[in-house]
């Protein structure tokens, strides 16, 4: 495939943030009185605040889903040595860097945690933007995300590949007209309701099938 653009999904994609998100959600609600446990999060995981909050909480106000982000932040940064850089993933955006095709973040983190991740892993050095759920209306499974990033790469349609590793990451490229890759991480990346163009196991499975 001639590609020249990859916009990736986040958490559960590149990184495997998810015991921290969900013992941070889970802390965050507790705290408030709702019992919930971390595993009761993970099926979220990778979902706007707003929606995650929403499952718990029925129609929460702004301001206490902006205040339960902040409790959430305030856990997720105590917690950062539990979120760790898929080899694969670096396999593949050190690829992509070398063939100077562009990589970019479509993701459905809050702009300031998403920063926080961004240097704690040096991903500056292999990305040439990120979109996150404050920088667009609708969030995921809504395409919003993809096409703005798609927008900031400046490249086409016909030449980018979406990838993500949950039924909404593919359903949100589908809807922005990009090729969707899925990577299976968990039971969780089954796809029922959506068909993914390419499916893999590991994201430097990737590496083979695209030329720049």
């Amino acid at each position: 495939m001639k590609i020249s653009a990859v916009l990736f999904d986040l958490d559960g994609t590149l990184i495997d943030s998810a015991p921290n998100l969900m013992i941070s959600w889970a802390s965050t609600l507790s705290e408030i009185g709702i019992k919930v446990t971390p595993q009761d999060i993970k099926k979220y995981v990778g979902l706007s605040p707003k929606v995650i909050v929403s499952k718990f909480i029925p129609d929460p106000s702004n301001e206490l889903i902006e205040e339960l982000k902040e409790r959430r932040k305030i856990y997720f940064k105590k917690n950062m040595k539990y979120v760790k850089l898929f080899d694969d993933a670096l396999d593949l955006l050190n690829y992509l860097k070398k063939a100077k095709i562009k990589a970019a973040l479509a993701t459905s983190m809050g702009k300031d945690m998403l920063i926080d991740i961004i240097q704690y892993f040096n991903l500056d050095n292999y990305l040439c933007c990120w979109v996150s759920a404050d920088d667009v209306q609708n969030p995921k499974p809504e395409p919003d995300v993809f096409l703005k990033a798609l927008e900031l790469t400046g490249e086409g349609k016909e030449s980018a590949l979406g990838v993500g590793d949950r039924e909404y990451d593919i359903i949100a490229i589908k809807k922005a007209g990009i090729k969707s890759v899925l990577v299976k991480r968990d039971e969780y990346s089954a796809c029922k309701s959506v068909t993914p163009d390419i499916t893999v196991n590991k994201l430097d499975e990737l590496i083979p099938l695209i030329e720049p």
